[in-house]
Formats: structure tokens, sequence, C-alpha cells
């Protein structure tokens, strides 16, 4: 159930709510954009120093345009992150009559570090050892964290810490692309999809039928 929750909340919630906003977005850019380069183009013919801030003007509100698409991109990574994590913590609930709580299990490494010793520790599930490269599950975290926190070196740490970071532009700025984003559901799908499959050999009713 958590997986396939997950799935429909990532490509016919989060997805579609990408989408739909983005495009948006590129409209109204769009129409702002033609009509600026109208204006530039009268402007420059009556005044050199009008059309010039009015081409600066453009700049400005295209640097806006840029912000808000990845305001879009952050909100977007934040939504995959949480359901994510909620789907992992609901799972291993599925284990608390058989594998009970003996915690802490914090590292004081974030929740994803918190629930990865956790389920090393009581389930001996590696999440190193899924189909899906674990540092493309930690690269959702730290591009959320570089999205949603832009002002304390979390932009940074993820571009140092991953290797080829598809959350970011050709400038090393945080951005997030519909390729991007697909690419991480995807990963997440198959991670989680892992997950839930190796708690149900662990679980009461495989213990059972033993």
């Amino acid at each position: 159930m958590q997986s396939a929750d997950f799935s429909i909340t990532a490509k016919n919630v989060i997805l579609k709510v990408f989408d739909s906003a983005i495009n948006a977005l590129d409209e109204e850019w769009k129409r702002e954009s033609e009509n600026y380069d109208k204006a530039i183009a009268d402007a420059y013919r009556v005044d050199e120093s009008e059309g010039s801030y009015l081409s600066q003007e453009r700049d400005w509100e295209g640097d806006l345009y840029r912000q808000r698409k990845q305001g879009v991109g952050a909100l977007s990574l934040d939504w995959l992150m949480c359901s994510l994590q909620g789907a992992l913590h609901s799972a291993k609930k599925y284990l608390d009559s058989t594998h009970p709580a003996k915690g802490p299990y914090y590292r004081k490494r974030g929740w994803l570090g918190e629930v990865t010793d956790e389920y090393q520790q009581r389930f001996a599930i590696d999440f190193t050892k899924g189909p899906v490269s674990f540092e493309r599950i930690q690269e959702l975290v730290l591009a959320r964290n570089a999205g949603i926190h832009r002002d304390d070196g979390n932009l940074d740490a993820y571009i140092t810490t991953i290797d080829k970071p598809k959350f970011v532009d050709g400038e090393d700025r945080f951005f997030v692309t519909k390729d991007a984003l697909v690419s991480s559901i995807q990963d997440c799908e198959q991670f989680l999809k892992w997950v839930v499959s190796e708690i149900e050999i662990l679980g009461p009713s495989r213990k059972r039928s033993k």
C-alpha cells in the first residue's frame, strides 16, 4: 500500500501540480517578454537611455520569473521527499510486533540518516544494497534542502556531495526541470518498492507460514 500510494501521489499529484505551475509561469513570461521586446524596440527609437532602462527592467523580471520557477521546483521536491519519508515510516510499522523498536537510532544526520540506521539495525535492511544507488535518494534530500533553505550553505553541500547533481543549471544554481523530477520520482518508486518487498519477507504472515 505504501508503495502504491507513493506512486499515485508522485505521478498524479506532485508531477501534475509541477507541470501546471511551470506551464502557467512560462505562458505568463512569454506574454511579458513579447511586450518588453516591443516596448524596448520602440523606446530605443526615441531615447537610448529609456531603451536601456527597459532592457534592465526586463532582465529583473526575467530573474523574478526564474526565482518563481525555483520556488515551484523546491516545493515539488519538498512534497516528494515528505511523501517518501512518510512511506518509509509507515512501512516499518508492519514489523512492530516481530521486530519491536529498541532505539534510539538517531545519529544527528537528519531524518534519512535516522531511518537508514533504524532499518539497518532493526531489520538488517541495508539501503545501500537496493536496486537504486542510494546516492539518488540522498540527492533528493540534499536538493530539497538546497531549494527550501537557500541561505544556509545547503546548495554548496548538495553540489559537493553528489556526483553530477541533476537539480542545478549550467551555473550550479538550484533548478528543477521536469526530466530531473521524473527521474527522481522513478528512483524513489523503485527504491520504495524494494524496501517494501524486503519488509514483506520479514513480515508476521511469512513467519507463520514457515
